[in-house]
């Protein structure tokens, strides 16, 4: 099963927020932003390379039920794939939102 990576994704929205708040001194005294922006970059790529086996999984499992299947040894497959997937969405869309401060706002500001 390859969807327990998606399961980390919202570890690494915890982890952008942090790192991204440990730079904020730096970047208010070096007025450079771009070292922000890239670390943002590379937790959303990171975020949306793990969820995207999950999905994968998810959308294969969606058309995988028969006809006389009960459906008790897939369904669980299917529910950890959907979890994940969408767990991976979320936190890739938390990452996106913890980045757009950084476009308006400077890091200077308290």
């Amino acid at each position: 099963m390859r969807v327990w990576p998606a399961f980390l994704a919202p570890m690494l929205a915890l982890l952008d927020q942090g790192v991204t708040y440990a730079m904020v001194d730096w970047a208010c005294g070096t007025q450079n932003v771009t070292a922000m922006n890239w670390v943002h970059f590379i937790f959303l790529a990171t975020a949306i390379t793990v969820t995207l086996p999950a999905w994968a999984d998810a959308m294969k499992y969606r058309t995988a039920t028969e006809p006389n299947d009960a459906g008790e040894a897939g369904g669980r497959v299917r529910m950890m794939s959907v979890v994940a997937a969408l767990s991976g969405a979320l936190s890739s869309l938390v990452i996106l939102a913890l980045w757009a401060p950084t476009w308006f706002l400077s890091p200077c500001l308290s």
